[in-house]
């Protein structure tokens, strides 16, 4: 066994003391310590409880009324009925660094209340403490030169106080701390400003901050200690009304419907996700419940870092693959094994690497083990604000004429003279009666109509080299698109005349490159989006080269067969630079929007089984198969 080396141990000096006391305000955010004294008062309540453990924990936050009464002016305070301390233990825990109460949950020495509550509050912390009965008053403070301790009166620290000055939820013990900020005439019950802590400045109002700051701090509650905060405003009876802190995974809870958990490396995700992105379920319009999208890091209990959308912050979720998400979902970690929070709480650290490190290589992993039901809703999310940009069909139709084949159908009364040179002009009717064009005329057909002069019944030669037609508007110039997985090829796309169609493999080795070099770009972007982007985008070009071929030019029906091969088609998707400078402007776009709409309820199915071929003349069809 190693021995010990025997040292002589530190001691701190009054003056290091107060400066470093000073050093820390500028680095404690000023909501810790709001969690200090709370937590200072649940673990005061657990000792009681360890002896009785059928005993009801009561804090409460409120104002100070006997020092409002006599001062008129409203300070802070909390109450609680601990086991509470004597004069000297008051002295013994709370004038010295490192000292305390001990017996605690969890052992963590942090910044404390008596740091943190020093720090931000220069004019003084009130102790009123009572413990067998018998109630005592110490003063802590600044004083004019910078030192801090407890405030001497008449040569005395400690004060005896009256019955009259214990609150009604004290009995035998209990304790209340009353906050003093740094000047007699400060409001302390009003939110700190310019000096965002967790909240990062998003609640402000007075009847909700301190509130919504415990219910996001205090992540899960014992059902035995109840802790109440006031509005801190008179109601229109006169009363005050209290608000109730559950902690932050209540408040989740209320608002997001559904719940799962997965497990990482060393840590838990706790997964929420609501449909409505906007709108909380349960808890109001002026929330005490911190529950918009976000990222939370809980340790002890107790939430340690939380990242989200607010006055000073930017929502996190993106980076974890959830960017149409980002509203809906929040996630919890909670890390497992040896982290360790610093000094003010704020972080956490394992093996020497501090949580933000952590999470750098928890977001990867979380990519890759998210629920399929929260892939799927992201991906039909994203694919839904892709649609919002997605332009090609409206091109396509506006290019329609610089395609088009103008077809004709016999008509006495139309309007047009159909040439015998304009043969490849004329269309036919579907039937002999009246004048309705063939719904589904065969773009490749030869006109069924006879041109020149013909033997007529009983001889007589009739001069037919004229007729009269309708033009017919509702042909669809371009073939229907496929999308099909034939695994690696070189070949891009097959085009088919009968059905009028091309098939794009979304598995052929230009895609799979091309999805390649667009996932390393917009990480944040799913892949099964850009593979679909990258189809509709090569789709949208070889629709124009086969809409061209096959109606503007006169090549034969070898010619156009060999035009149209898939060694050709191959070659015309091969422009790269076109697809890759398209989507990229497209996904910069999209990454930029700030308005979100509503997922659809159901997610598009698709027959694995066959390609679905519905060919409609009047419309640009984009239907996607797979095989």
């Amino acid at each position: 066994m190693r021995q010990i080396q025997e040292v002589l141990p530190m001691t701190g000096g009054n003056k290091g003391i107060s400066l470093l006391i000073d050093s820390w305000r500028n680095q404690i955010s000023h909501d810790q310590q709001y969690r200090e004294f709370t937590q200072n008062s649940i673990e005061s309540i657990k000792r009681v409880q360890k002896k009785d453990p059928s005993f009801k924990g009561l804090i409460k936050w409120e104002v100070d009324e006997n020092y409002y009464r006599k001062h008129k002016v409203q300070k802070l305070s909390i109450i609680d009925n601990g086991e509470g301390m004597t004069p000297k233990e008051m002295i013994e825990n709370l004038n010295g660094l490192g000292s305390s109460s001990g017996n605690n949950e969890y052992y963590n020495h942090g910044c404390g209340a008596k740091i943190a509550g020093l720090a931000h509050n220069r004019g003084g912390l009130l102790y009123k403490s009572w413990k067998n009965g018998k109630g005592f008053l110490v003063k802590f403070q600044r004083n004019e030169m910078g030192q801090y301790g407890a405030t001497k009166i008449g040569g005395r620290c400690s004060h005896p106080l009256a019955d009259e000055m214990k609150p009604s939820i004290i009995k035998d013990h209990g304790c209340v701390v009353t906050l003093l900020g740094d000047e007699d005439k400060q409001d302390t019950t009003i939110p700190p400003k310019n000096n965002y802590g967790l909240l990062k400045g998003s609640r402000e109002a007075k009847s909700e901050w301190l509130t919504c700051y415990l219910n996001t701090k205090f992540y899960r509650l014992a059902e035995n200690i109840k802790i109440s905060v006031s509005r801190f405003k008179l109601t229109s009876t006169g009363g005050v009304f209290n608000n109730i802190v559950k902690g932050h995974e209540y408040g989740l809870k209320l608002d997001f419907e559904k719940q799962e958990e997965i497990q990482l490396t060393k840590t838990k995700v706790k997964i929420f996700y609501r449909k409505e992105s906007g709108k909380q379920r349960h808890t109001g319009s002026n929330p005490t419940y911190m529950t918009l999208g976000q990222l939370a890091v809980v340790n002890q209990d107790q939430t340690i870092k939380l990242e989200f959308a607010g006055t000073s912050g930017a929502n996190p979720l993106p980076a974890w693959g959830l960017q149409c998400l980002r509203k809906n979902v929040a996630l919890v970690l909670i890390p497992e094994g040896t982290f360790k929070q610093n000094i003010e709480r704020t972080d956490l650290v394992h093996d020497g690497m501090r949580i933000q490190e952590q999470l750098n290589l928890w977001k990867g992993e979380f990519k890759d083990k998210m629920p399929k039901w929260l892939k799927d809703i992201e991906a039909a999310k994203q694919q839904e604000q892709l649609e919002k940009d997605n332009d090609n069909e409206d091109r396509l139709k506006k290019l329609a004429h610089l395609f088009k084949k103008e077809r004709y159908f016999n008509s006495s009364t139309g309007d047009t003279n159909i040439e015998q040179s304009d043969k490849r002009m004329a269309s036919s009717k579907k039937g002999k009666k009246g004048d309705n064009p063939d719904p589904n005329p065969n773009p490749y057909a030869d006109p069924r109509d006879e041109f020149g002069k013909i033997e007529a019944m009983f001889g007589v030669k009739v001069d037919r080299s004229q007729y009269t037609g309708k033009k017919i508007n509702v042909i669809n110039e371009y073939p229907e698109l496929l999308k099909t997985k034939e695994g690696p090829s070189h070949v891009i796309g097959t085009f088919t005349k009968d059905p009028y169609s091309v098939e794009v493999n979304v598995e052929s080795n230009l895609v799979v490159e091309l999805v390649n070099h667009l996932s390393k770009k917009f990480p944040k972007i799913m892949k099964q989006i850009i593979t679909d982007e990258v189809f509709k985008m090569l789709g949208f070009s070889l629709q124009q080269q086969i809409a061209h071929v096959s109606n503007r030019t006169d090549y034969s029906e070898d010619e156009i067969s060999r035009t149209l091969s898939d060694l050709c088609l191959t070659a015309c998707a091969a422009n790269k630079d076109f697809v890759i400078d398209r989507l990229s402007t497209r996904f910069k776009m999209y990454n930029n929007w700030k308005n979100q709409n509503v997922i659809k309820d159901k997610l598009p199915s698709f027959d694995a089984t066959r390609n679905i071929h519905a060919y409609d003349p009047n419309k640009y069809v984009y239907k996607n198969s797979r095989k």
